[in-house]
């Protein structure tokens, strides 16, 4: 994938579908009535509705055709991912994280991790267990008993969250948002970027890792994929021919970075106005447990 082409002026936010818990537009159709004996054709009235049901159906498409669905090309740059869904602020890779990520412009970046059944969940193998107050690891669970967790919030005073199955990550996100996994372990990349596949969303996807046998199989897959390890052991060129088309870097050492040829993300951002700063150098995004901090939200609430 080239993930440089046909973006967006910067701006806050990401453009999206409606997602779940937003009013649904009205499709609801008034029945036909039955009619007692047969009427004879009239061809001017038939191609008269064909006409109009053809209008419908160019309307429908306008408003809810692909055309909206968000892809690595079309981000607003600076793009603000939430790492972990934002676990400063939710319990982390909970489902409710990742709603409230893609409602308020954030692009969720969970980690995943292999189940003992081998199912593939949001999750991260040496936190998780913690959060969710299990012993033994992720590898004594399945997919019903990880589903039957709750995971502990990071806030007092705040509900805890429900865990989630990545193929539930990527039926739920339906083309609201760019998911940013983590995949460390190539075991994990292949059923999950299979899911991917799936859903039609390679292009929908940054796979952030430092793993280069995970990067093959993502740029193979024609899948967007960031060095996620420590940019001061290795080079730009030496990475890009290994398919990786991005790089994390901390913010305080981008310089040697924003003229690499990849698209960089800077973690460790501190504010708005470094961010903003930041972009204008030539910061493609950035990655944080609080995106709040750095980029407001593009959602209004009262």
């Amino acid at each position: 994938m080239n993930a440089k082409k046909n973006r967006k002026n910067p701006g806050s936010g990401q453009h999206r579908r409606p997602i779940e818990n937003e009013e649904p537009h009205s499709n609801e159709r008034t029945p036909m009535p039955e009619s007692s004996e047969r009427k004879r054709f009239n061809a001017p009235l038939w191609a008269g509705a064909v006409v109009v049901i053809g209008l419908v159906i160019v309307i429908g498409v306008n408003i809810f055709g692909s055309k909206d669905h968000l892809t690595v090309d079309s981000l607003n740059t600076p793009a603000v991912a939430a790492l972990d869904g934002g676990s400063e602020v939710y319990p982390a890779n909970s489902k409710l994280a990742f709603t409230e990520n893609t409602k308020f412009g954030y692009l969720p970046a969970p980690t995943l991790a292999k189940l003992g059944d081998d199912t593939i969940v949001a999750a991260d193998p040496e936190n998780a267990p913690k959060a969710m107050g299990i012993k033994g690891g992720l590898a004594k669970l399945d997919r019903k008993t990880f589903l039957d967790q709750t995971i502990k919030p990071p806030r007092k005073d705040t509900a805890p969250g429900e865990p989630i199955t990545w193929d539930q990550l990527v039926d739920l996100s339906g083309g609201n948002t760019v998911l940013m996994p983590l995949i460390e372990d190539a075991s994990v990349a292949g059923p999950a970027l299979d899911k991917v596949a799936e859903a039609g969303d390679q292009e929908a996807v940054i796979v952030r890792t430092s793993n280069p046998e995970v990067a093959k199989v993502a740029s193979e897959a024609e899948i967007a994929v960031m060095f996620s390890g420590d940019p001061a052991t290795v080079k730009a060129s030496e990475i890009e021919n290994e398919g990786f088309t991005m790089v994390a870097v901390s913010a305080d050492n981008l310089d040697n970075w924003l003229d690499s040829g990849l698209d960089v993300w800077a973690t460790g951002v501190k504010d708005k106005e470094q961010l903003t700063e930041l972009a204008k150098q030539g910061l493609f995004g950035a990655l944080s447990t609080n995106p709040y901090t750095i980029q407001p939200s593009d959602v209004k609430t009262d």
